[in-house]
């Protein structure tokens, strides 16, 4: 189905049996089109529900923002790319496919936009489900970057145990990096403060293992980086398959406290040690960064290079409309938090979900990609703290 709002294009895939109640999927994010592989949590899921895939406005078939459409990167255009319209959409999608209500799954990025549809549009929705994705309603993105760089710093010292080389190898690159010039596939020059973004692994599943094979044997014995090294890296550090996710990352949480996010990643960064993008290899503390989206990507990434002016926009800007005003306990809401999340903090998630009175189910045997890596095991508990669906 394809739908016409606000001169974008809005698309949807439903799959299934459309005599079963409907459930939408709000990707993660933000800036990432809904899935095409069927994943085990759609499987499962099929067997209760018709499901409905959303492409999120930017993304997928619905209108595509990228560095091929110029006339598109503008701040006025990326501003329309919150959970307010995401949701406005969704209802549109609800409408065209004649449903009274529908159940919601929102994960990561997804959760943020439920939880504003809660809001917003609570009868358009019977059970509410969120995994990885219940943001807080009452604190700004400073205070939420606090918690990830501290949740952050756990897990490196987690990583550090499990990979005994890391460390020394991390330090050894960045001081590489700092002193000779290294080039990645894609031509531009890899500096140290780029290379420290591939810590966005250590909240993924499998990412310790990941990562620590990246830096088994990362320098020729002349003492330059290898070229599979590098290729690797680039394919780490490069938005070219989702430019939105950096373009409008710190967007998502204006408006839950009055002000710009004015760059929070680089601000609070700079207060703790090891983090700032000009931390020295030769520190007591040097980490990796996760998530965490700077400014120096948009000069830095070929990817990003033409979003960098709206983006600069988008951290000045300081009218946003605070999404979950209003907000207060639903009749069905049912979450999956992750206890080491590294993308939402689980205090903030924890507080969330008695806002609305929402069952949870805690964890600390998935990582925040659990829906991806152990989707079947995530419904079924979705669904029995929903009592099933009928």
């Amino acid at each position: 189905m394809l739908i016409e709002r606000d001169g974008f294009s809005v698309f949807a895939r439903t799959i299934g049996d459309t005599t079963k109640p409907a459930l939408l999927f709000l990707q993660g994010g933000p800036g990432q089109a809904a899935p095409r592989e069927r994943y085990e949590w759609i499987t499962a899921a099929l067997e209760h529900y018709q499901v409905v895939l959303l492409d999120q406005r930017g993304t997928g078939r619905s209108t595509r923002i990228d560095r091929a459409t110029p006339l598109l990167l503008r701040a006025s255009v990326l501003s329309q790319l919150r959970a307010d319209e995401i949701v406005a959409d969704a209802e549109a999608i609800r409408t065209a496919l004649g449903l009274e209500q529908w159940d919601v799954l929102g994960q990561s990025f997804g959760g943020f936009c439920l939880v504003h549809y809660l809001a917003r549009y609570p009868a358009s929705i019977r059970h509410a489900f969120f995994t990885g994705g219940l943001p807080s309603v009452t604190r700004g993105v400073d205070e939420v970057y606090e918690a990830t760089f501290a949740k952050l710093r756990e897990r490196h010292r987690v990583f550090y145990e499990r990979v005994p080389h890391a460390e020394h190898t991390i330090r050894e690159v960045c001081r590489h990096l700092d002193n000779s010039e290294e080039t990645l596939p894609t031509g531009e020059r890899l500096s140290s403060r780029r290379f420290r973004t591939i810590g966005a692994a250590l909240g993924q599943e499998g990412g310790f293992d990941a990562l620590g094979a990246l830096l088994e044997a990362p320098f020729h014995p002349n003492g330059r980086l290898r070229t599979d090294f590098l290729a690797q890296v680039g394919d780490r550090v490069s938005f070219e398959r989702a430019p939105l996710y950096a373009a409008v990352h710190e967007s998502i949480y204006g408006g839950t406290v009055p002000g710009a996010t004015a760059w929070a990643a680089q601000r609070v960064s700079e207060t703790l040690d090891g983090f700032a993008p000009s931390a020295s290899p030769d520190d007591d503390e040097f980490y990796l960064t996760g998530e965490h989206i700077f400014p120096f990507q948009f000069d830095e990434d070929p990817a990003l290079r033409p979003f960098r002016g709206a983006a600069r926009q988008l951290a000045e800007k300081d009218d946003w409309p605070n999404l979950y005003e209003g907000l207060t306990r639903v009749g069905s809401a049912h979450a999956v938090v992750y206890t080491d999340d590294l993308y939402v903090p689980r205090s903030f998630s924890l507080e969330s979900a008695d806002v609305l009175g929402a069952r949870v189910h805690e964890t600390d045997r998935w990582q925040h990609d659990g829906l991806r890596k152990h989707g079947r095991a995530v419904i079924v508990t979705l669904l029995d703290l929903a009592g099933g669906v009928r």
